[in-house]
């Protein structure tokens, strides 16, 4: 019992003294639970609910552009892999366009809260995607507007409900 009391103890500590890391492995383990969620429900794909935004701009917006990139890279590897996406020509442009995104959340930080950079970089990602779907596969637009206005509208609540409490938290 005693042991278990000051192992619980020692993580509550360590988990305040490097809350910044804390938060940020915490939502980086819920994104990749959601991406094994989505991988095992394959009707999830159309769904636009992940943590690689949210995730991605708090690390740039807290760490710097280049830790903002790195987090975001790793997490929608993971995230195309574990949940199933396939590996078309499509992720050409998604992974480098959800690593400009954790790069410009390190670097727009001047006179932007951070809810409204988050939102705005959610919209930036989710037009451009848009754009090049309809540009190179007009045929799937059917299939990514639902994945892209449910995108819009979560990550929109993360932003603006949690936005602003974890990011003065941890900054």
């Amino acid at each position: 019992m005693n042991r278990v009391f000051l192992i619980a103890i020692s993580l509550l500590i360590l988990a305040f003294v490097l809350q910044k890391f804390f938060i940020i492995a915490i939502l980086a383990v819920g994104s990749v639970a959601i991406s094994f969620f989505i991988g095992t429900f394959q009707m999830a794909k159309s769904i636009g609910i992940e943590l690689v935004t949210f995730t991605a701009v708090l690390t740039g917006f807290v760490f710097g552009p280049v830790m903002g990139a790195i987090i975001a890279l790793v997490l929608i590897i993971l995230h195309l892999i574990i949940g199933q996406f396939s590996a078309g020509p499509y992720i050409l442009w998604v992974i480098p366009a959800y690593v400009t995104m954790g790069f410009l959340s390190g670097t727009l930080t001047g006179d932007i809260s951070f809810d409204l950079l988050g939102i705005y970089l959610t919209l930036a990602i989710n037009l451009f995607n848009l754009i090049l779907t309809v540009i190179t596969f007009p045929q799937n637009l059917g299939n990514y507007l639902p994945f892209s206005v449910t995108n819009i509208l979560f990550n929109f609540l993360l932003f603006s409900q949690l936005g602003l409490p974890l990011a003065s938290l941890i900054k």
